[in-house]
């Protein structure tokens, strides 16, 4: 349209982006777009890979860290047991997000400092279950003849202990993963999220304050995290069916 004002023209303009792009028509979106006109979908899945690739580490760390510690204390028990058991009560009783925060303003904000966070007490709760495990099977009497044959320590522990014990480690340990990921997403809300990086904890936190307006943009990623969430609790009781046979059906 063209205007005149005395001899000054004025011209107003609708630019359609979708045309400016090269598209036939206007593109449309499963979930809608966020708050920068973006594919919500694509946005999600890619704070999906982020967020699963920092569980998944940290998950394999804490479960080696667990596994290792709870072994010892739980096969040799006694005065190394009660050393080792007191050493987790103080790291345990240091609330998590405490120690999640304090790791962040010292060391920065981004995927490295956040997995050293979750590593540094994550391993706590796999060690207690391998202890238990090991408290449960080292005197069967397969054990003790194993033991009167002759056999090491190292064997004992890793060839007729763990293994029957591994299970119920693993099933817990699993469900590590979508533990990791709302610990990510509580910190987000209090304002130490993960910079420069797509995860659910920041998309969540940056979409909290359209909630009334356009709550799409939260609902679906928190569909997508408990979905997540049953998925892994599935795996989990699967593979301790398979890993153990005997618990198939049963509790944990």
């Amino acid at each position: 349209m063209l205007f005149r004002s005395a001899d000054i023209y004025q011209f107003s303009t609708v630019t359609t982006y979708w045309k400016y792009k090269g598209y036939s028509k206007a593109p449309n979106y499963i979930f809608g777009t966020d708050n920068l006109g973006h594919d919500l979908l694509t946005v999600a899945l890619s704070s999906l890979k982020n967020s699963l690739l920092v569980a998944i580490i940290a998950t394999a760390i804490c479960l080696v860290i667990g596994l290792i510690w709870g072994s010892i204390s739980g096969y040799f028990g006694g005065n190394v047991d009660i050393i080792m058991e007191r050493i987790t009560d103080i790291l345990g009783g240091i609330p998590w997000i405490v120690m999640m925060t304090l790791v962040i303003l010292l060391l920065g904000n981004n995927i490295v400092t956040f997995g050293i966070a979750l590593v540094l007490t994550g391993w706590i709760g796999t060690a207690s279950r391998t202890r238990t495990q090991f408290y449960r099977f080292k005197g069967r009497e397969y054990i003790l003849a194993s033991r009167t044959l002759g056999a090491s320590d190292a064997r004992l522990i890793f060839r007729h202990i763990l293994p029957n014990g591994l299970g119920t480690i693993v099933t817990g340990s699993v469900l590590m993963i979508p533990s990791c990921i709302f610990s990510e997403a509580t910190i987000s809300y209090l304002g130490l999220g993960l910079q420069g990086v797509d995860s659910f904890g920041v998309l969540l936190s940056s979409n909290q304050m359209y909630l009334s307006t356009r709550p799409l943009l939260v609902i679906i990623p928190s569909i997508i995290i408990s979905l997540l969430m049953i998925s892994f609790n599935l795996f989990g009781n699967g593979l301790r069916d398979a890993l153990n046979p005997t618990l198939k059906g049963g509790e944990q």
